[in-house]
């Protein structure tokens, strides 16, 4: 299958606002906050800097800063459009290229790092974080599979995709953000002092066997295994009349729902503070989206199921200050109800 083009996907009006979540706020201030403390007064460009939160908390701190998006806005200035090899040429060495949460996006992650190549100083950082694929697998996150991912890194691809352009790993960090994450910084070869973390993040892989088919097909029973339960669930608590909404919508509840085939005989609508998804559809599921308002008022359904699962704490804490009296289903990585 062909992966949609990412001048397709992300020319426009591109709906995703990466500082709506409180919680990846707080990430992206606590990342400027270490950055700045480590390599105070430096230079960076931000690849994929979208509403431009982590450039302006690293512009508060002193550091000189630079987005590269086609379609990033926000105080910090930017360059709209596609990073590359060839937009690189135009731009100034800098100290620290950061890439959060990015790579998973790029079509063509050569001509991507070939640009991180060109535009790094000889002693600068490149990091970057995605969504780490073993706990994709162990926690089900299927509904992470969508159009505009057509990767997924384990800190073994990473090493070997980063090597042909000179560039080294030289600390990993597992982080909680999308359900958990991996940032790695990386330098040009033997320019900084290989940290133990890397070598216990490749023990800790190897046992997994991560490149063998047989853990994706075992990975695919599970998947199918779930539908039916949440199905059931869902079945089960509706049986007494109970009405059913969903509450937010992240890219990742169109595989959810498209998937288990919810729709509108299933949930009545999907809740957002996004305001660029409020008055939509849902993709595939044709669910209206709707403003939070809706699901926390006065005609509020019994049930909300939580498509953002992988932040259901924050998320039952938000709807219950904003006055949601009923209960919670969160989906993944298994269906179960909870009353917060």
């Amino acid at each position: 299958m062909t992966p949609v083009s990412e001048r397709v996907l992300f020319s426009g009006d591109y709906h995703h606002l990466d500082g709506v979540t409180g919680s990846y706020r707080r990430h992206l201030r606590d990342l400027a906050a270490d950055l700045a403390t480590a390599y105070p007064r430096a230079s960076v460009v931000e690849i994929g800097s979208n509403h431009g939160v982590l450039l302006t908390e690293l512009a508060a701190r002193g550091l000189d800063v630079l987005g590269v998006d086609p379609n990033g806005f926000g105080a910090a200035p930017v360059i709209r459009e596609f990073f590359g090899a060839e937009t690189a040429r135009r731009l100034s060495p800098v100290d620290i290229v950061a890439a959060v949460n990015t790579l998973a996006y790029v079509g063509d992650p050569a001509d991507f790092l070939s640009g991180v190549r060109a535009i790094l100083r000889e002693d600068g950082l490149f990091v970057s974080e995605s969504h780490y694929l073993p706990d994709l697998l162990e926690t089900l996150q299927y509904d992470f599979f969508y159009h505009e991912h057509p990767r997924y890194y384990s800190l073994t691809a990473l090493e070997a995709a980063f090597a042909p352009h000179g560039l080294e790993v030289f600390r990993v960090e597992r982080i909680p953000t999308r359900g958990g994450s991996l940032r790695v910084h990386a330098g040009f070869a033997g320019k900084y002092a290989v940290d133990s973390s890397v070598a216990a993040l490749r023990e800790f892989e190897k046992p997994l066997r991560l490149n063998e088919e047989a853990v994706y097909r075992k990975f695919a029973a599970r998947v199918a295994d779930h539908r039916d339960r949440l199905r059931g669930l869902l079945a089960e608590v509706t049986r007494d009349g109970s009405r059913v909404a969903a509450a937010t919508s992240p890219a990742r509840a169109t595989t959810l729902l498209t998937y288990c085939g919810l729709g509108p005989a299933d949930l009545e609508f999907v809740s957002e503070v996004n305001p660029r998804k409020i008055g939509r559809l849902s993709p595939g599921a044709h669910l209206p989206v709707v403003a939070q308002d809706r699901l926390c008022g006065p005609d509020q359904p019994e049930y909300a199921l939580l498509l953002s699962w992988h932040i259901a704490d924050e998320l039952i804490s938000l709807l219950r200050a904003d006055g949601f009296r009923g209960r919670f289903i969160v989906p993944l990585p298994e269906p179960r109800v909870v009353d917060g």
